[in-house]
C-alpha cells in the first residue's frame, strides 16, 4: 500500500508542477515581458524629451497603436502621443473636459444598456488626429467603444461590435 501511495503523491505533484510551468510559460512571463517593454517606452520617450512624467502611460490601440502620456513639458501639464516609432504625433496642452462630466453623458446617452459600473474608468487615447476619452465595455456576447473629445467632452464616435444591445 506505501508503494502505491508514494506513486499515486509522485504523479499529483509531476501535475502540479506541469501546470505551474505552463502557467509561468505562457501566462506570466509574456505578461511580464510586455509590460516591462511599455515601461521601457515609456522611460525612453521621458528621457529622450526630458519630460517630467506624471502617472499616466498608456498604449491606445484603435487603427493605429499609439502611446499615450501625461507629462509637463515647461511646467505646463500636457498630453503627448507617439507612434510605435516613439516619434510625437501629436500635443495637447489645453483644458481637459471633466471626467465626472464625461462619464454622466455616456450613462444618459446609454441609459438602457449601460450601468454606471460599466464606465467607472475612461482611458484618454488619440483618435482621429484627436485626443480623446474613452470606454470600452466587454458584455456577455457585446463589445462597445465609446469615444468623447478629450477638450470639451464631446461625443465622437461609438462602436458595437456583436449581438445583443
Amino acid at each position: 500500500m506505501k508503494k502505491h501511495l508514494y506513486k499515486i503523491i509522485l504523479v499529483v505533484l509531476i501535475i502540479i508542477l506541469a501546470v505551474v510551468s505552463f502557467y509561468m510559460l505562457w501566462v506570466h512571463v509574456p505578461y511580464y515581458q510586455y509590460h516591462h517593454q511599455l515601461d521601457e517606452i515609456r522611460n525612453e520617450i521621458c528621457e529622450t524629451n526630458q519630460y517630467e512624467y506624471m502617472n499616466y502611460f498608456t498604449e491606445h490601440r484603435g487603427e493605429k497603436c499609439y502611446y499615450i502620456l501625461k507629462v509637463k513639458i515647461n511646467g505646463v501639464l500636457s498630453y503627448v502621443a507617439y507612434d510605435r516609432d516613439k516619434k510625437l504625433v501629436d500635443t495637447y496642452q489645453g483644458q481637459i473636459a471633466s471626467e465626472k462630466n464625461v462619464k454622466n453623458a455616456i450613462l444618459k446617452k446609454y441609459k438602457k444598456d449601460l450601468t454606471a459600473k460599466d464606465v467607472d474608468k475612461l482611458d484618454i487615447g488619440y483618435e482621429n488626429n484627436k485626443f480623446v476619452y474613452y470606454v470600452k465595455v466587454q458584455k456577455e456576447s457585446q463589445l462597445i467603444y465609446i469615444y468623447y473629445d478629450l477638450s470639451d467632452g464631446t461625443f465622437l464616435k461609438a462602436y458595437k461590435i456583436g449581438h445583443g444591445i
